[in-house]
């Protein structure tokens, strides 16, 4: 996979033809002439492009796209305006969505493992072998990440009928989030957030502009809640946090919190906001918060706390909880803090939504993963399955996760291109890009969108959707899923769909909704505001505990560029492309405070060590004011080591500086947990 592509298999890679909704296949014999066409399909006039609706595959937010194919083959993406996640725009990692599509080391088929190496083995052999092999298992895991609607039915249904078990985990999960809503509100949800209707938003610590939730949909709703309106008047962004983020050096206002203390300024604001009648079974823990008695604790004077309160109240308004950085040990209680603070100001069902929340975001904890790897530990499992998911890399190596899964028997990845978890496998069934399948997503309550395939399969690469393998696994297993494809149990379930529409015709249904990107069943609910209700759980609104018994706090935190960069690292793209804070690129780097860097005796560009009680990494200095003295800051997504020429070696993975602790009220993976000691090495 490493010595590249010959010139021979690049011709056939670039003379790839298309096929989509409504658009025939053109052959591919004569895919090695750079003029692919002598006489072009009759649905195909070189030199003009040709645009189809699709789902953005690269996270959980379901972006609507519009993709432009010459001569069949994808050549850009952008933003389906007419979605209304999307509205028009991606992210950086959607448009670099195309170099995972034309990736030199995707796997050119399904790869058996025999000793050491990978030998290629038929579709047709590996899927009798995998049938086998999960009936004789016992109990297997299938672990997956993000997946549409459709492919997680499947996923359910598959493993529900072959005694398996479905186990998802995404590191970037806000559990805590969810579980806070299920405590305050009763909606076991992802609430919907529209920044755009605020006048007054504070942030505590939410990176919405770089790597949660939506960061399109945000981005663009922030932009016009901060625009100059026709009384050019504009609204007011306070960040509440340690550290200065991308979303927080876009703030009017930045409140340098001691960490791990939001909920005390959360509720210490309701108290002003007017919390004690408006807070409901939570007026007495309201009451005991103000911002005289919190300003000592959280480093912050009192007066701002108040003025901030104040301007909040004048609404409307929105506070968003710590996002993923700030996800310690009390991460579900400042959730529920900020809940409060949102119910007491008269925000829900204003500017946030429980009763038509995001769908598919990742909100998973790392609980049922963490038992799924002591089950493995204990020669309990026969098999796992690995789709959409990196565990190798994405899991802290305190996790010990690396080490259950190779006591497995069997173990099967659905990876395109090699990564961490990959290389472990016995047996690799390559699936294939979003770009080249079919599938389905649901971003809101009543807003469906269709993934289809905008080009044939790339033919270097003999892939496969995984859907289509597990319906031919059960089969052979001897269940009846009720499709032979996974087009067929896609179309099954749109079919259902189109009946709820009320709409006549099917078919017709299902064109119109290919044509458009995007199809309305139903109305999204609105209007019926969630309401406080008495907490289930034991809350502890106190600063949490950290591990260690340094001086700086540890900050893990999401790459603006990658996310975890579990599955995205080996685009030249997004390596390329600058951090929009440090502005630096292909590697990893330490933020400090230049008062601390200074105090150890460091500069930009010096390496220094950093150790945990949970593990070490070396990385050079970048100093940065943006961030307090007693914290410094580290991306993910760098370290890797099997995920392909342009990402290994790159960085250093910061995961493995953190314990594999789940959070106790959401089972969510703590990230900012733990103390470090920062040591120069002299090297630079």
């Amino acid at each position: 996979m490493s010595d590249g592509l010959k010139r021979r298999d690049f011709l056939k890679v670039v003379g790839a033809s298309g096929a989509g909704a409504g658009v025939l296949g053109c052959s591919t014999e004569k895919v090695e002439r750079l003029l692919p066409y002598v006489v072009p399909p009759e649905e195909i006039t070189p030199g003009v492009a040709t645009w189809y609706t699709t789902v953005c595959g690269e996270c959980e937010a379901g972006c609507g796209m519009w993709v432009r194919t010459r001569e069949g083959r994808v050549v850009k993406v952008e933003g389906n305006p007419e979605h209304p996640v999307s509205q028009g725009s991606l992210c950086s990692r959607g448009h670099s969505s195309l170099q995972a599509l034309y990736n030199p080391d995707r796997f050119t088929g399904p790869m058996l493992r025999q000793g050491e190496e990978l030998q290629p083995i038929s579709w047709e052999d590996a899927e009798q072998m995998v049938a086998e092999r999960l009936t004789s298992a016992g109990g297997y895991y299938l672990l997956t990440g993000s997946v549409g609607s459709s492919l997680s039915g499947l996923m359910s249904d598959f493993a529900g009928g072959t005694g398996g078990q479905v186990v998802r985990y995404d590191p970037l999960a806000e559990a805590p989030l969810r579980e806070a809503s299920r405590i305050v509100f009763g909606r076991d949800v992802i609430p919907w957030y529209d920044l755009e209707e605020a006048r007054s938003l504070v942030s505590f610590g939410a990176d919405f502009l770089e790597s949660w939730l939506s960061p399109v949909r945000d981005g663009r709703g922030f932009a016009r809640m901060s625009g100059v309106d026709e009384e050019g008047r504009k609204g007011h962004f306070a960040f509440v946090g340690s550290r200065l983020s991308l979303t927080g050096q876009n703030a009017d206002e930045w409140l340098p919190i001691q960490p791990g203390t939001e909920a005390l300024v959360a509720l210490a604001m309701a108290n002003v906001v007017g919390g004690g009648p408006n807070a409901g079974p939570y007026r007495n823990i309201v009451a005991a918060y103000n911002p005289e008695n919190v300003a000592g604790i959280v480093g912050i004077e009192a007066e701002r706390i108040r003025e901030l309160a104040e301007r909040f109240a004048e609404g409307p308004s929105l506070a968003l909880g710590p996002g993923i950085a700030g996800l310690h040990r009390g991460a579900t209680a400042a959730n529920v803090a900020v809940a409060i603070l949102n119910a007491v100001a008269g925000n829900v069902g204003r500017t946030i939504h429980y009763d038509a929340p995001q769908l598919d975001a990742p909100s998973t904890g790392f609980a049922p993963m963490q038992q799924a790897i002591e089950a493995m530990s204990a020669g309990d499992v026969g098999a796992v399955l690995v789709h959409g998911s990196n565990p190798a890399f994405a899991l802290p190596a305190s996790s010990g996760f690396r080490e259950a899964f190779g006591s497995v028997p069997f173990k099967v990845s659905f990876a395109s291109a090699m990564d961490e978890t990959a290389a472990e496998a016995d047996l690799i069934l390559p699936d294939r890009h979003f770009l080249e399948s079919w599938g389905d997503t649901s971003s809101r309550p009543g807003q469906w969108a269709v993934q289809q395939p905008t080009m044939r399969p790339v033919p270097h690469f003999d892939s496969k959707q995984t859907g289509d393998v597990l319906l031919s696994v059960a089969t052979q297993m001897g269940q009846d899923l009720g499709a032979e494809t996974f087009y067929e149990y896609l179309r099954g379930r749109w079919t259902d769909l189109a009946a709820t529409a009320g709409a006549a015709d099917a078919d017709a249904f299902w064109r119109e909704s290919l044509q458009a990107g995007l199809a309305q069943v139903g109305t999204t609910p609105s209007g019926s505001p969630a309401t406080l209700r008495q907490p289930d759980r034991g809350l502890a609104f106190d600063p949490p505990e950290f591990d260690g018994a340094g001086e700086l706090y540890l900050m893990v935190y999401p790459s603006s560029r990658y996310g975890d960069g579990a599955l995205n690292a080996n685009r030249p793209w997004l390596q390329e492309l600058p951090d929009p804070v440090s502005k630096i690129a292909w590697h990893s780097w330490v933020e400090m405070h230049p008062n601390r860097a200074e105090t150890l005796g460091v500069r930009d560009g010096d390496v220094v060590a950093l150790a945990t009680e949970h593990g070490s990494v070396e990385a050079p200095v970048w100093t940065y004011p943006g961030i307090r003295e007693d914290v410094i800051a580290l991306p993910m997504g760098g370290g890797h080591t099997s995920a392909g020429r342009f990402a290994d070696g790159n960085g250093v993975n910061a995961l493995d500086l953190l314990p594999s602790e789940a959070e106790a009220l959401s089972g969510g993976l703590v990230h900012f947990v733990t103390k470090v000691d920062v040591m120069p090495t002299g090297a630079r």
